[in-house]
């Protein structure tokens, strides 16, 4: 199984929004919290992420640009 490392900053507000559910028990840490905040953004998004790629695709298709 793939694993990633990333280091991402955050606005306040949303690191201080994160702590908060940390520290309230709803996540262990912020590593979890992000990955099943990530995990439901993709899954509500799949339909609208899988067209915006395969329109990517086609552009690139038919005009080649990178």
């Amino acid at each position: 199984m793939l694993e990633m490392t990333a280091t991402i900053k955050l606005p306040p507000r949303l690191a201080e929004q994160a702590q908060t559910y940390i520290q309230s028990g709803w996540f262990p840490d912020l590593d979890t919290l992000l990955a099943e905040a990530l995990r439901r953004y993709i899954e509500t998004h799949q339909a609208e992420l899988m067209e915006r790629y395969i329109w990517q695709d086609v552009e690139w298709g038919l005009h080649g640009h990178d």
